[in-house]
């Protein structure tokens, strides 16, 4: 057991070292973690790590799922049902046979066997699409269909990969059998979750604290999973559907500090299982793969981007076709693209013979259609440019006071960090800026005043009902300010109808 734990500790501490220097340079930690965890077992610096299917699928997926979904914007998601079911329902099994028929051409697999690598391809895995989408700024409702896809794909890619696996076995299709299992799945999922988050609501509302609520969120996500794994109803869809009625519920009905515990404490459970399982992933690649079977990757590469836009396209244009949606087509180059593996495409795929490659540049594609809006504009570009030319301009007035700079020399230098000073100020000056301004000294001035109230009640200045209110208070303008901020980051100008031509 000692060996054990030191082993995830050495890995915990090299994610976590990875995590931090990637986040620090600008670049995406998951990807940064499996190319680092790859190096690091190729130069034999860490152990060639089992990564266990039932472990990511019994212990980390539920709360991975349970965690995206359980502050997603439910009513964003609802808005945009048509394509996200579209996708998930029909897509998924779209993309599973045009997927098998590519691959059965491009690699001279059986039709059984490709129909197994067409089911392990179509999961979209819900933790790199939010990740992606947590990183970089795109329109609302493009994040609402990927996401709420992403979110219910898993669980019926899952249940094809079962039903597939059959197949191969077998070695025939039992079509009432496979309808019936895939049809328990969705609606068994469904209905799980439905009772589940209705019972967790319930129970959440009647927690005395924030510490309670979230020992009672973590038996709900495990109990939803459970039982609907024994019933072979979809644990993923339970949990989710679990999650969205529970995230309701604590907005509507709980204090806001509570709310942004319950947030805080699945936030970082979901980052810490991200670290160790992307790690994982990259620590279970054997890089002599990627040479021996190059073409049979770059094939299976192929067939599954193939076999993505066949769905995409298809569906979507369906869905034109009966007046129902109508999709710009860019954002459906982004879905196309957008479908990317990760550590439960890696769980299901361990015990098969050859391994497949992941999409990683995300988040330059999604610039280079110019959907992605920019973390760091022109605003931000501004303010810290006031910022450094202010401080500048203390410094030299500092420099001045103690004889190091003569009068001169700092009127010119102060001079310069003037003008920079004017042409920000002007620049902040719109009431775009002043918005976005505004959102800002508001959270610095709340955080602020909520630390004063706690060292005060700490230090028995006042009495600590008394701040308790006070705290409440600020944390409800805390969340509500939380809540615009997000929307105003990811509002973009609907783009006009032309575009989905």
């Amino acid at each position: 057991m000692r060996e054990m734990l030191e082993s995830y500790v050495l890995v915990f501490g090299v994610g976590a070292a990875v995590a931090i220097g990637a986040k620090r340079i600008g670049v995406p930690y998951n990807v940064a973690l499996v190319v680092i965890g790859l190096l690091l077992v190729f130069a034999n610096v860490l152990p060639h790590a089992s990564l266990e299917p039932d472990v990511v699928l019994v212990a980390f997926l539920p709360v991975l799922v349970f965690e995206a979904a359980l502050f997603a914007d439910a009513d964003s998601l609802r808005e945009a049902s048509r394509p996200i079911l579209a996708l998930a329902a029909p897509g998924v099994v779209i993309s599973l046979v045009a997927t098998a028929g590519v691959a059965t051409f491009a690699l001279g697999l059986p039709f059984s066997a490709a129909l197994l690598l067409g089911a392990l391809l179509s999961i979209t895995d819900t933790v790199s699409v939010l990740l992606a989408f947590r990183s970089i700024r795109v329109p609302h409702r493009l994040a609402a269909i990927m996401e709420g896809e992403s979110l219910f794909n898993d669980g019926t890619a899952l249940v094809l990969v079962s039903l597939t696996s059959a197949v191969v076995v077998t070695g025939h299709v039992d079509y009432a059998a496979t309808t019936r299992a895939l049809l328990l799945a969705i609606v068994g999922g469904v209905a799980v979750g439905a009772i589940f988050g209705w019972v967790g609501a319930a129970a959440l509302r009647r927690t005395p604290d924030h510490l309670t609520g979230i020992l009672a969120s973590g038996v709900l996500v495990f109990a939803t999973s459970l039982l609907a794994e024994r019933i072979h109803a979809s644990p993923v869809i339970a949990v989710v559907v679990a999650a969205l009625v529970v995230g309701r519920a604590a907005r509507h009905a709980l204090e806001p500090s509570r709310v942004l515990a319950l947030q805080g404490f699945w936030e970082a459970i979901g980052f810490s299982i991200n670290v160790l399982l992307f790690e994982l992933v990259g620590m279970q690649i054997d890089a002599r793969m990627f040479l021996t079977e190059a073409g049979s990757i770059l094939a299976a590469v192929l067939a599954l981007h193939i076999g993505r836009a066949v769905a995409v396209y298809g569906c979507f244009a369906i869905l034109r076709a009966l007046g129902r949606e109508q999709i710009p087509i860019r954002w459906q180059h982004v879905m196309v693209f957008g479908n990317i593996k990760g550590a439960l495409s890696m769980a299901a795929v361990l015990a098969l013979p050859a391994g497949l490659p992941q999409a990683l540049p995300f988040r330059r594609f999604l610039k280079a259609l110019n959907i992605a809006g920019s973390t760091a504009d022109a605003f931000d570009v501004a303010r810290a440019r006031l910022i450094a030319a202010r401080r500048g301009q203390t410094e030299l007035d500092g420099m001045l006071g103690t004889g190091l700079l003569s009068r001169a020399e700092h009127a010119e230098r102060r001079a310069a960090f003037q003008r920079i000073i004017i042409q920000s100020e002007t620049e902040l000056r719109t009431p775009e800026a002043d918005a976005a301004d505004d959102m800002i000294i508001d959270g610095a001035l709340l955080a602020a005043q909520k630390a004063a109230l706690l060292d005060a009640a700490r230090r028995g200045l006042v009495a600590t009902e008394t701040a308790d209110k006070e705290i409440a208070d600020i944390d409800r303008r805390l969340l509500k300010l939380s809540v615009a901020h997000g929307e105003a980051a990811s509002h973009t100008p609907t783009l006009p109808a032309e575009e989905g031509t």
